[in-house]
């Protein structure tokens, strides 16, 4: 007899994981920190309908040079994935993530 875990609702309507193995990599971001980016992402998606969980994770398995790997899972979409190099890339991502979860 099989026994199925526990589910629970829960209030998120998203997660956007922020790379936090990037910035220790010899070839990673340069002006870029995963707790700065999260910090961006939080202000920049407040608006966003439904709450979004911004979380710092181990390495997404994307590993840009250069830049930082995000990947949003959020309003039943397509996973979105993203390298970022600077404070306006994570703003175009916010961006494009608002609009796809509207």
């Amino acid at each position: 007899m099989s026994h199925s875990p526990p589910l629970v609702e829960i209030k998120l309507s998203g997660v956007v994981l922020v790379c936090g193995d990037c910035e220790e990599r010899s070839d990673g971001p340069t002006k870029l920190k995963a707790r700065q980016v999260r910090k961006e992402l939080k202000r920049d998606l407040v608006h966003v309908p439904g709450r979004l969980r911004v979380v710092q994770s181990t390495c997404l398995g994307l590993c840009p040079k250069k830049a930082m790997a995000l990947v949003a899972v959020a309003g039943g979409q397509a996973p979105m994935a993203a390298e970022v190099c600077r404070d306006d890339d994570v703003a175009d991502f916010a961006k494009a993530l608002s609009r796809a979860v509207r």
